[in-house]
């Protein structure tokens, strides 16, 4: 139950910060891109399974799993969504908060913005109301964060999102990236 509060408040965090553009774009059909990182790379991700593309940088965590799933819960094959619906990038961790009476306190911020540049949505700390009371420990394992474009200008179809999940308490850090592209 915990769980799902948590999850729907972020969600909900991220929505109150939607943006108002138009777009289309084409429709694809392709296999999800995944990685397994291996043991030459950061070892914060050493064995993490990434998928959607998604850029990541970690230290002081491990990362267990991140990808992309639209409203339904579904796993994407490709990095595309319509107007109006979420999509959301899960961030699955072994270990790696720092945690005062089973509890975790974390921040996390998300940037979306055009692939020209233009910010259209800037959440400076989506978790800042656990700020004192802090999450439970095993749900901060469990990070979801939403984007959601509800209008777009013709033409503007594809977007970025960086976003950052720290540790209030300790040196753990996640950073990463995601592209992707509105369709009609």
């Amino acid at each position: 139950m915990r769980k799902g509060i948590f999850c729907y408040c972020c969600m909900m965090a991220i929505l109150a910060c939607g943006c108002e553009f138009k777009s289309s774009a084409g429709d694809d059909k392709t296999a999800t891109k995944t990685k397994v990182v291996t043991s030459d790379d950061n070892n914060a991700l050493h064995g993490a399974v990434i998928k959607n593309d998604i850029d990541l940088e970690a230290s002081g965590v491990k990362l267990k799993e991140a990808y992309l799933v639209d409203a339904r819960n579904n796993i994407l094959t490709e990095n595309i969504t319509r107007i109006g619906e979420k999509i959301y990038v899960i961030i699955k961790l072994d270990t790696g908060w720092v945690k005062e009476n089973g509890k975790s306190f974390i921040g996390a911020s998300e940037r979306i913005s055009t692939s020209a540049g233009k910010v259209v949505v800037n959440a400076d700390d989506i978790f800042k109301d656990y700020e004192v009371t802090g999450v439970d420990m095993e749900d901060a394992k469990f990070i979801s964060l939403s984007a959601v474009i509800k209008q777009a200008d013709p033409g503007l179809d594809e977007f970025v999102v960086k976003f950052r999940v720290w540790d209030k308490k300790g040196s753990g850090e996640i950073r990463g990236k995601y592209n992707f592209k509105i369709k009609d």
